[in-house]
C-alpha cells in the first residue's frame, strides 16, 4: 500500500466513523413526541379562555428538541401557532388551532339542557314556570342554564319537552311597534327630547324606525329602554357617553 493510498483509507475510515457517531447521536436524541407537542399547544392556545384544539399533522417526523419549543402566536386573529425549536436540530412549524366544538357539549352534559314543559307559543315571553332543566343531556346549540331564557322571547312556537336552542330565543322588545316613545338627543351640556311613535318592535340597541309626533318626519333610533329612544350620536348630558 502507497502512502497515498493508506492516507485516503485513513481519511475513510475517520468520516465513516464521524457519521455513525452522528447517527448515535440523532438516535440517541429521537424524534419530538408529537402527542406532549400536541398538548403544550392546546395548553398555550386556550390560555385566554376556552378550549382549542391544534390541528397537528402526526405525521411530522421532527427532531427531538433539546430545549422545550418556544410558542408564538403567528399572525392576526390568533388561528395559527408558531412551534419553533431552538436547540442544535432547529425546526419551526405552524399549527393552526380552532375552537373544540366538544367543549360546550361537555358543557351541556354536565349541566344540563332547557326544556319546555308546556306549550309556548310565538312571540310569548319564557317564565321560569315554562321550563325545566333536563339533567345529563346534551344538545347542539342547547341552552343549559334557566336564567339564560327566561325573559326572552319565542321564536317560533315550542311544545312540551323541547329542548330550547338559542336560535329559538331572541330578547324580548322594550318598544313595540305603535308604542309612544321619547326621542332623546344631545350632548354634554344640554339635552333636547321630543314625543314621538315607534314604528317597529325594537330591544335595547337595537335601531327602529320612529315617527315625530309633532311634525310627521320619520328617524332612525336607538332603542334605550322601555318608552325611550335616542338619536344616533346622543350623548348622554350627565356622563357625555353614547
Amino acid at each position: 500500500m502507497t502512502e497515498r493510498t493508506g492516507l485516503a483509507f485513513a481519511a475513510t475510515l475517520l468520516a465513516l466513523a464521524i457519521l455513525q457517531v452522528a447517527a448515535v447521536g440523532a438516535s440517541a436524541r429521537g424524534y419530538e413526541d408529537m402527542t406532549r407537542l400536541e398538548q403544550r399547544i392546546a395548553e398555550f392556545a386556550s390560555r385566554g379562555g376556552g378550549h382549542r384544539q391544534p390541528r397537528l399533522d402526526r405525521r411530522l417526523r421532527l427532531s427531538g428538541c433539546d430545549v422545550l419549543p418556544e410558542l408564538l402566536w403567528y399572525g392576526t386573529g390568533e388561528s395559527t401557532v408558531l412551534v419553533r425549536c431552538g436547540g442544535p436540530e432547529s425546526w419551526q412549524i405552524y399549527v393552526p388551532v380552532v375552537v373544540a366544538h366538544d367543549a360546550p357539549a361537555a358543557a351541556a352534559q354536565r349541566n344540563g339542557t332547557v326544556v319546555v314543559t308546556r306549550p309556548v307559543p310565538r312571540g310569548a315571553a319564557l317564565t321560569a314556570a315554562d321550563l325545566k332543566v333536563e339533567p345529563a343531556t346534551a344538545v347542539p346549540g342547547g341552552v343549559s342554564d334557566i336564567g339564560d331564557v327566561t325573559g326572552k322571547i319565542a321564536v317560533r312556537a315550542l311544545n312540551p319537552g323541547e329542548p330550547v336552542r338559542a336560535k329559538l330565543i331572541a330578547t324580548a322588545p322594550a318598544v313595540k311597534r305603535g308604542d309612544p316613545v321619547i326621542i332623546k338627543t344631545g350632548s354634554p351640556g344640554f339635552e333636547i327630547s321630543a314625543e314621538g311613535v315607534a314604528e317597529q318592535d325594537g330591544a335595547p340597541g337595537s335601531r327602529i324606525k320612529v315617527k315625530n309626533a309633532a311634525s310627521g318626519g320619520r328617524v332612525q333610533a336607538i332603542v334605550g329602554g322601555p318608552g325611550i329612544v335616542f338619536l344616533p350620536g346622543y350623548k348622554n348630558a350627565r356622563t357625555g357617553r353614547e
